[in-house]
């Protein structure tokens, strides 16, 4: 079984500036620095949730995911290879970055890099405390997709995601536990990285989170306000030397699955993005902004 996200892995063309806002604006902490890559924790034992790469274009090198064993490990290896539309880079074995452990690396449909691990070390880390406006965590990947049945199909028969929920045909959601989702799938003209969402200790800390940005002369792309699939909040905000999209989010709902889940539809419209009200209308501009450009990174899998 599929836990969590244990972190992203982004390529970025100006790391001084990229850790610039991710050490002093996003406030993750740099846990290591290893000669054209920078390691940032957060609010949990992970021995990262975010690593930075030098690399001429904005890239995603890959998506890494928790798994509960190393035997899990292994069969996610057997039913990637066994997939026509999966690509293992190598087999199962010991882990050659921060924390060690136990992993496979593999490309899925799309052809994005993606890690599942297992026995990773964790490091010593102070929780969030309340008003703090540092992230807990990473809370879910949103990806965006040519071929959104293809995505979900994927990710359903390799790593056992379950559907949670879809807005119309444009948009999927996928849970592995009690998260509504900890990954989705948009529809959109290419393949690319439509976000990356950290948790934040509560409420408040989204707001306070949300405010200090805005304090800081930076405007969100999209937010403060509610979604209606999933009931997190969401604060998306663009990391300027990347375009990287990032979202401040909390409260997402629980899934109760022992009493049964039927995956819901819902209407692509302004009370399913924003319930509350109160975020920038989903225009064009934002819309444009999530989709971001075709992703560099797609068959070609990081050195590291």
């Amino acid at each position: 079984m599929v836990l969590h996200v244990r972190h992203v892995g982004l390529g970025v063309p100006d790391l001084r500036s990229a850790r610039n806002f991710y050490e002093n604006y996003w406030k993750l902490e740099v846990v290591e620095a290893d000669g054209d890559r920078l390691y940032f924790g957060a609010g949990c034992p992970e021995s990262h949730v975010l690593r930075l790469r030098a690399t001429e274009e904005a890239r995603v090198d890959v998506i890494a995911f928790a798994a509960e064993s190393p035997s899990e490990v292994d069969r996610i290896a057997e039913r990637v290879a066994h997939h026509p539309r999966g690509r293992l880079i190598g087999e199962p074995g010991v882990r050659q970055d921060l924390g060690g452990g136990y992993a496979v690396r593999f490309l899925d449909c799309d052809g994005r890099t993606v890690e599942v691990s297992a026995d990773v070390r964790g490091r010593v880390f102070r929780p969030v405390e309340e008003a703090e406006t540092r992230p807990k965590s990473i809370g879910h990947v949103v990806l965006n997709t040519i071929d959104l049945q293809g995505a979900r199909e994927f990710y359903e028969s390799v790593l056992g995601f379950m559907v949670t929920d879809w807005v119309e045909d444009v948009m999927c959601f996928l849970r592995s536990g009690r998260a509504h989702h900890i990954i989705a799938f948009t529809r959109a003209p290419h393949a690319s990285l439509n976000h990356v969402a950290f948790e934040m200790r509560g409420l408040d800390e989204f707001m306070r989170a949300t405010g200090s940005l805005m304090r800081a002369g930076i405007a969100p792309v999209w937010g403060p306000g509610r979604h209606g699939v999933g009931q997190n909040t969401f604060s998306y905000f663009q990391e300027p030397s990347s375009g990287f999209v990032l979202e401040y989010t909390t409260a997402a709902q629980l899934i109760d699955d022992e009493h049964g889940w039927t995956p819901k539809v819902y209407p692509a419209d302004a009370q399913t993005t924003d319930v509350w009200g109160t975020a920038n209308a989903r225009d064009e501009a934002v819309s444009a902004t999530l989709i971001g450009r075709p992703d560099p990174g797609l068959w070609s899998p990081p050195p590291v």
